[in-house]
């Protein structure tokens, strides 16, 4: 919100270059009596273009949000995964110099999830900068290059995505080190659990033998599209 500009810093100042657009809030700016389409006007024009510039780009918001007929209904009637969608089109319509979103994607369905993505990662191809706020490791992990990890309110740690949210998972998790000489190992998973770099949790219970079977009980390794196992 600092960033942004919608919240004053108590001390110090930040400075950014160019044109932000930013997913904070879900549904932040919407007014839930007027229209998705109506929406998309006043949020568009929020993010600085101009009237006509939203004339030009409604079509494509429209049609990059997917939601039909409910596109010229308000709001109120939205589920939350409808609002994100429009939200995220709209931010999106033109190409940002920084890309803002906090946690904003993780109520879209899985399909629209990989259309935010793909789009995401033809802006940075391009050149923008995407500042990407989740609890979601996996996601951090897909889209970024570096993470800073919060705690407590300070700066726990800046370092290569992977490094940092491995970082905090032993925060939320805890770690506990095994003595993997006391551990069964069957043939199956030795390699396995020899290459695994993290375990958590306090050791009273322990995976020890894990595998996938076919129908006949035999253990395999692929699974072909569609097969039952």
């Amino acid at each position: 919100k600092i960033i942004t500009g919608t919240t004053k810093p108590t001390t110090g100042t930040v400075e950014a270059g160019g044109r932000i657009s930013a997913l904070l809030e879900l549904g932040m700016g919407f007014h839930p009596e007027f229209t998705g389409r109506q929406n998309a006007y006043m949020s568009a024009q929020l993010h600085g273009l101009m009237a006509s510039e939203v004339d030009e780009k409604i079509q494509a918001i429209e049609e990059f949000a997917e939601i039909g007929d409910y596109f010229d209904q308000p709001v109120r009637t939205y589920s939350s995964g409808m609002q994100v969608r429009v939200a995220f089109s709209v931010a999106t319509a033109v190409r940002p110099d920084i890309l803002i979103i906090d946690e904003a994607l993780s109520v879209g369905d899985a399909a629209f999830q990989r259309k935010c993505f793909a789009r995401i990662e033809s802006f940075l191809r391009g050149g923008c900068t995407l500042l990407f706020v989740s609890h979601s490791t996996e996601t951090v992990k897909i889209l970024c290059d570096k993470a800073l990890l919060l705690y407590n309110g300070n700066i726990k740690l800046i370092a290569d995505a992977k490094s940092a949210c491995d970082e905090y998972e032993r925060l939320l998790y805890g770690i506990k080190k095994v003595d993997k000489s006391n551990v069964f190992m069957s043939k199956y998973d030795q390699t396995i659990l020899i290459s695994n770099e993290q375990q958590y949790g306090n050791g009273q219970a322990m995976i020890i033998d894990c595998w996938m079977e076919d129908l006949s009980g035999e253990r395999i390794n692929v699974v072909p599209s569609g097969a039952v196992v």
